[in-house]
């Protein structure tokens, strides 16, 4: 079924190689720019894999195909459906991941232990399992890592990770962890594809900037 977005400008003029995990075929990622000397860039975030993007870019809500709108839509344990429209007034980090990743096996307990710190009136932080992780999948991972402070979402057919993801930066596809740092309007801030330390001193000290220069 092809696809196009609803929001324009989000077409990674990077990479034509955008690709599904296990072989299911995505869109092409958001575009993004190169790093700006403004946050506090350190450790990884100041690498060309952390990815930012233009002010006023959209995280897309809906895609169409065949002249139906389609919402990109996650779920809780209660069946609730939520897009980034549900998340908007707060600046919110966004991690997709799936139980089969090596490094989601560290970075989502890594988020877990520093979402008390940083969660407010400002803040907030969100796990979203792919769809190949079922929900007892997922709660049996936050079981096995104390997982405390991150609720159970669900990407239940792709549409989140496939619209909201961007693809690697070098390697051209999407793959998990991926961070999607989400402003408060429902824009794009910036992503990371893989681990890049968000629990580390220089990882706070960015998401706190981010923060107070809102």
């Amino acid at each position: 079924m092809k696809m196009k977005r609803t929001n324009k400008g989000l077409v990674n003029r990077r990479s034509a190689l955008a690709a599904g995990l296990g072989g299911a075929g995505l869109l092409a990622a958001p575009a993004f720019v190169t790093a700006q000397s403004s946050p506090p860039l350190a450790g990884k975030f100041a690498s060309r894999l952390y990815m930012q993007f233009p002010r006023g870019e959209r995280v897309p809500t809906a895609v169409e195909a065949h002249g139906y709108s389609f919402p990109v839509e996650w779920y809780d344990t209660d069946n609730r459906a939520y897009t980034v429209d549900d998340l908007r007034g707060k600046i919110t980090l966004v991690q997709f991941w799936r139980s089969r990743c090596h490094a989601c096996h560290f970075e989502v307990p890594a988020l877990d232990a520093i979402a008390p710190q940083l969660e407010g009136p400002n803040f907030r932080m969100i796990a979203i399992a792919l769809m190949e992780d079922s929900m007892t999948d997922i709660q049996q991972f936050y079981s096995r890592h104390n997982v405390r402070n991150l609720r159970v979402y669900q990407d239940r057919d792709h549409l989140a990770f496939s619209q909201i993801a961007p693809a690697h930066p070098t390697a051209g596809v999407r793959a998990t962890p991926t961070t999607v740092l989400i402003d408060v309007q429902g824009n794009y801030i910036s992503a990371y594809s893989g681990a890049p330390g968000w629990e580390k001193p220089e990882g706070i000290r960015l998401l706190n900037w981010y923060m107070n220069n809102a």
